[in-house]
């Protein structure tokens, strides 16, 4: 039997990283999608950037026993059974990156319109529309970790991501 693999994905600057530190300090086995990447043989050097080929992604598994937390914005190009979506009001986003070295105005608005317009949602109706799911607002950049640790330990009675995303924060009505 396969452990639980949860997503720990959202738009940059929306504070995966830092909840994957949590995680790890509470003993969680948390993987980048760096490594994820690596092992899967999908990161390559393009222009002196890298890039990953999320269609191998998927190729990759977790053979461990315990749950593992994959942390990254692609995260759910993974096989996962769930995923915690970080969000972020726009205009904090756009503040938080703008303070990033290697951002630049393009990337900083392109990063900014994904999270607007729920990119990672259409991600994961596309890919995963019965993993279950839970949406945090990070725009105050406090995480509670019992929330979290609640939703792994609470699966089967989380709503999946099919029925969760028309209830899903949408920006531009707010």
């Amino acid at each position: 039997m396969c452990a639980r693999i949860v997503a720990i994905t959202g738009s940059p600057g929306t504070g995966k990283s830092t909840l994957a530190g949590q995680l790890q300090q509470h003993g969680f086995h948390v993987l980048s999608i760096e490594t994820i990447a690596q092992q899967a043989n999908a990161l390559s050097q393009h222009n002196g950037l890298r890039e990953i080929d999320t269609s191998k992604l998927s190729e990759w598994n977790w053979t461990g026993e315990k749950p593992c937390f994959i942390d990254g914005h692609l995260s759910q190009y993974c096989s996962i059974d769930a995923a915690i979506v970080l969000r972020c009001n726009p205009s904090v986003l756009r503040d938080r990156l703008s303070a990033r070295r290697g951002y630049g105005p393009a990337k900083i608005e392109s990063n900014v319109e994904w999270e607007l317009l729920s990119g990672v949602w259409t991600d994961l109706v596309t890919l995963h529309p019965k993993a279950k799911v839970l949406e945090i607002d990070n725009t105050s950049g406090e995480i509670q970790l019992e929330t979290i640790l609640h939703f792994v330990s609470n699966l089967k009675t989380s709503a999946s991501v099919e029925n969760l995303v028309e209830d899903s924060i949408d920006w531009i009505s707010i």
